[in-house]
């Protein structure tokens, strides 16, 4: 898990303004455990930062994925989430709620399934999809 102060730290040391916008981003995304989307990003920053749009919520979320403090998660054709555990692990999207959970790899899991390739892979994201135990019992 990574600090905003290391993010801030990282940023400057590249030449990157630290905005109070681009602050605001990485404060929200800090520490957090679900997996935000741009639209809901810009509602819970809307109020204190009315400028605020989404070319710079993805500009801003783009640099930090780029930087290896997120993820961005392409989990459906709908909505872009944002995974502030950069760290390599599956995720569970339930196809009826929209239900995103994190599911732990161990590193033989991981190293596993880049064996399965026959190229060299330098990063991989893993999706399952279905239905949460709620769903599943309706």
């Amino acid at each position: 898990m990574w600090s905003i102060d290391e993010v801030l730290e990282k940023l400057k040391s590249r030449g990157y303004k630290l905005t109070g916008q681009r602050k605001a981003i990485i404060e929200k995304l800090c520490g957090r455990k679900d997996h935000p989307t741009a639209e809901q990003l810009y509602s819970e920053l809307q109020k204190s930062h009315p400028a605020i749009s989404f070319a710079t919520i993805y500009s801003t979320v783009q640099l930090l994925a780029e930087m290896g403090f997120l993820q961005i998660l392409t989990i459906d054709d709908k909505k872009t989430h944002f995974d502030p555990t950069p760290e390599t692990h599956a995720h569970f999207f339930c196809q009826r709620c929209g239900l995103l959970e994190d599911i732990d790899m161990s590193q033989e899991e991981r190293d596993t399934l880049k064996r399965l390739s026959k190229y060299r892979a330098r990063n991989m994201q893993v999706y399952l999809y279905g239905l949460c135990h709620e769903c599943d019992k309706k």
